[in-house]
């Protein structure tokens, strides 16, 4: 797992080289029963697939536990990020074709490039698209001079720039955090955020910077480094003690 993949994001130079077949390929885990209350997309990091979901446990994890959810993971590889077309293929591809079906919340949960990818789409949706987010070790820059000024000031006090009308690759990091300190304080609306990550990664000194910014009990932390066998703790946890439970019933 290389966790800077994510820096080839929004890169026309690299694009050409890296494939994303349209439409989005998708792969339903429907819970059997009455229509499920909430949806929830798994995005994969940079060299997991879809189908590492289920050769990670993560889809029989969700499903044991008897939530009403249906669950759909997602080809959401390097290359609709490096094209630009990430959240405009997950929305028409997956998302869209799956709201008919009435669910009364949707979330995400992305590890890595995916976790990043979650907070990406959030910020490219309308508002209410997504209701919340699990975003696991999310690639969120490596700009160390505007970690840097986030760190001293703290998110909330953080004199971001404006807001970015369109995305491109030398925006999209501080577009990202404007627009987490503005949902954070509840300047704009949004999803319901919740981070996790491994304390021995190197991504945990920015996304220690986005928990802060976090109440405490939508953060989850644990030894660990940038890998599944982290992962998979804390994702447990999350569906043991985060909100799903509530929620979709």
């Amino acid at each position: 797992m290389r966790p800077l993949l994510a820096i080839f994001v929004l890169c026309a130079g690299c694009a050409r080289w890296l494939p994303a077949p349209e439409p989005m390929r998708a792969f339903d885990h429907d819970r059997a029963g009455p229509r499920a209350a909430c949806l929830l997309v798994l995005l994969p990091g940079g060299g997991d697939s879809a189908k590492t979901f289920e050769r990670q446990g993560v889809v029989d994890a969700i499903q044991r536990r008897g939530y009403s959810i249906d669950v759909v993971a997602v080809d959401a590889t390097l290359g609709y990020y490096a094209r630009g077309v990430f959240s405009e293929r997950l929305a028409e591809d997956v998302v869209r074709r799956r709201a008919a079906r009435g669910y009364k919340q949707v979330w995400l949960l992305g590890n890595s490039l995916g976790g990043f990818g979650s907070l990406l789409y959030a910020r490219q949706r309308p508002a209410g698209e997504v209701s919340g987010l699990f975003a696991l070790s999310p690639y969120l820059g490596s700009d160390r001079e505007l970690l840097q000024r986030i760190r001293a000031q703290g998110l909330a006090r953080w004199e971001a720039p404006p807001k970015a009308a369109t995305l491109n690759e030398d925006n999209f990091v501080p577009e990202l955090w404007r627009w987490l300190q503005a949902v954070t304080i509840q300047r704009e609306p949004g999803p319901d955020l919740y981070v996790g990550y491994g304390l021995d990664e190197q991504l945990a000194i920015p996304d220690s910077l986005l928990a802060a910014a976090l109440p405490q009990d939508h953060v989850y932390t644990t030894p660990g480094a940038h890998n599944w066998q982290t992962w998979n703790r804390l994702i447990d946890r999350f569906l043991d003690r985060g909100p799903l439970a509530a929620r979709c019933r």
